[in-house]
């Protein structure tokens, strides 16, 4: 490994713009729980990619934004809908049937370490470091110290549903490296035709699981999957391919560590919960492997 690197290291606002993405991305666990009840896992993601994409599409109106021509940039489009969102999601909505919720946010904790390795390889300015390595093992460590180390005594009790998020971080990091190598488009375009494809992706797989989606949604769930399409897809979309651009591809799934504090300060704040004291060490030990990977 070398410790030779030509990114720049990531600004005051990328940081800011980072913790409202793993906002983001963290409400969609809550959000996925309150639809699985009444929804097929297709049908919700069909459902929260459509939202989204009828949102960002008055966005890249209001900004007078036009699709590309057809080319080679739509492969590069298809390959973020389908590994960014028509698949993870998939995945994440079957998985959390029967994994707990601790042990899925250690397992999908582990992209940002996978995304480091083929970044290594798939980028000229991301390169593997020791320290960006001891940063992120740092960071996971965290996660491990936030659920306890009997979180992992789960490991192994259902296979299939475990190697669906581990596919799910494979998924990820293969989408925050496809998003890094992508020609520049405008952001509203981008999110756009990424979330349109996503949508036609998943609407056979809906059909399939629902013929005729007849399956009715009870109102949590149309709540849910508007709140999916809004925040953690539509929002979080725009705040992804931002901070890819500015501050690359491992940095961007760095969130995946902080998404879990989020919905610990979330609680404390909103449900007067109170955080055990393994929670601030592991507060401590995520953010100084964030900053001890992104530093130059």
């Amino acid at each position: 490994m070398t410790e030779r690197t030509t990114a720049a290291a990531p600004s005051p606002r990328a940081y800011g713009l980072l913790l409202l993405l793993a906002a983001a991305w963290g409400m969609a666990f809550y959000f996925i729980k309150l639809a699985l009840p009444t929804m097929t896992p297709a049908a919700m993601n069909m459902g929260r990619l459509g939202v989204a994409a009828a949102v960002l599409f008055l966005v890249m109106q209001a900004r007078r934004e036009k699709l590309p021509p057809w080319g080679p940039v739509w492969g590069y489009l298809a390959a973020v809908a389908v590994l960014g969102n028509a698949l993870p999601y998939f995945l994440i909505a079957h998985a959390e049937q029967s994994v707990p919720s601790g042990l899925a946010a250690i397992l999908t904790g582990a992209t940002p370490l996978i995304t480091m390795a083929l970044a290594h390889f798939a980028t000229r300015d991301e390169q593997m470091t020791w320290r960006k390595l001891a940063g992120l093992v740092t960071g996971f460590a965290g996660l491990i110290v936030l659920f306890g180390p009997s979180a992992l005594s789960g490991v192994g009790a259902d296979l299939f549903a475990q190697g669906l998020l581990l596919l799910t971080c494979l998924s990820f990091a293969g989408n925050a490296i496809v998003a890094r190598r992508m020609p520049p488009l405008p952001l509203a375009t981008t999110c756009f035709a990424m979330t349109l494809i996503g949508t036609v992706v998943m609407f056979p797989f809906a059909m399939a699981a629902d013929p005729g989606l007849s399956h009715g949604p009870d109102l949590a769930a149309i709540l849910a999957v508007l709140g999916l399409g809004l925040i953690t897809t539509a929002a979080a979309a725009l705040l992804f391919f931002t901070l890819v651009r500015e501050a690359g591809a491992v940095f961007v799934v760095s969130a995946n560590y902080l998404t879990p504090l989020v919905a610990l300060a979330l609680g404390a704040l909103l449900l007067g919960e109170r955080p055990e004291p393994e929670a601030l060490i592991a507060f401590a030990l995520i953010c100084a492997g964030i900053w001890l990977a992104n530093r130059r």
